[in-house]
């Protein structure tokens, strides 16, 4: 009985040391995870069992530290100036590894150990800023090159154009802001953005060689739920969206011809396209349906590939 529980009270005695030898294997480097006291940089560490891994789990430390801060700021600036950048959700406030200049990050140390590789990453503020104002100032600087806001009521593509980069302006300023610079006044732009939106207004003009009523209406609601994309219609806007259409019938064959053309505040052509759409069909009416239908939808798309461009 006493052979048993000497027997016993190895094996206990091996377990013990074993995992207190296993758990002292485990241990990082003692530099990993402890911060150098240098105001000027940001510091990350990662781990994994790759060194490429590694790396990449370190600069992401470094983004959520940046991202905690950016955060921060935008919760300040949301209850200071929720009237231009309510639109935004905290979400969209993020940081990511594609907004980091690989060459600014310095990977100071690393080793082996534990079969896995750790890391140190460090990227100097400076680089940041550095980064962030050539971002801010390019962007800004195209907006002001577009001359956008010639007229107070925006295109469709101006407004897109607006939309798309006030808001990469506006964070970018978020970041610059953390990191204790200022940047240009944003307001002409948010305030131009706001009087237009949700979308910028237009009226509906519409020509037709077609006197009947019934036709102009149903060519009128086709256009309105297209164009609805993009701008919202008003009898009293400044923008105008003019179309001349030109209705032919062979028989039950019909053939619409729409010219559409975008006047700007000052009556100044900013678009214009041409669609046709041929149709037939047993009764004439759901020819013409058909067809006005058809142009329509062409609208939107030559509307949509304007934007774009």
């Amino acid at each position: 009985m006493n052979h048993l529980c000497k027997i016993g009270l190895l094996i206990f005695t091996i377990f013990l040391w074993g995992g207190c030898l296993g758990s002292s294997s485990l241990t990082p480097p003692s530099w990993f995870a402890t911060t150098p006291k240098d105001d000027s940089l940001f510091v990350g560490f990662g781990n994994a069992k790759t060194l490429d891994a590694a790396k990449a789990n370190a600069l992401s430390d470094i983004i959520t530290q940046i991202n905690v801060s950016v955060q921060s700021q935008f919760s300040l600036n949301t209850q200071r100036q929720n009237s231009n950048i309510e639109y935004h959700s905290s979400n969209d406030v993020w940081l990511d590894s594609s907004n980091i200049e690989i060459g600014s990050v310095q990977y100071t140390k690393n080793e082996f150990k534990n079969n896995l590789y750790y890391v140190q990453a460090q990227i100097p503020k400076t680089a940041l800023i550095k980064q962030f104002q050539t971002k801010f100032n390019n962007l800004y600087n195209m907006l002001n090159a577009s001359k956008i806001g010639q007229c107070q009521a925006l295109s469709a593509k101006e407004f897109a154009l607006l939309s798309q980069n006030i808001e990469n302006l506006q964070l970018y300023a978020l970041y610059l802001e953390t990191l204790n610079q200022s940047t240009k006044d944003l307001s002409k732009f948010e305030n131009l953005l706001a009087q237009n939106s949700p979308l910028p207004q237009a009226k509906l003009l519409i020509n037709s060689n077609d006197t009947s009523s019934v036709i102009k209406e149903m060519i009128k609601n086709d256009m309105i739920k297209e164009y609805g994309h993009f701008y919202a219609i008003d009898a009293n806007a400044k923008n105008t969206l003019k179309n001349d259409v030109i209705i032919s019938t062979n028989g039950k064959e019909v053939r619409i011809e729409v010219t559409l053309t975008i006047l700007d505040c000052k009556n100044n052509p900013s678009f214009s396209t041409r669609v046709t759409h041929t149709h037939s069909a047993s009764k004439q009416y759901d020819a013409l349906r058909f067809a006005s239908q058809r142009v329509s939808v062409q609208l939107y798309k030559q509307i949509q590939e304007w934007i774009e461009r």
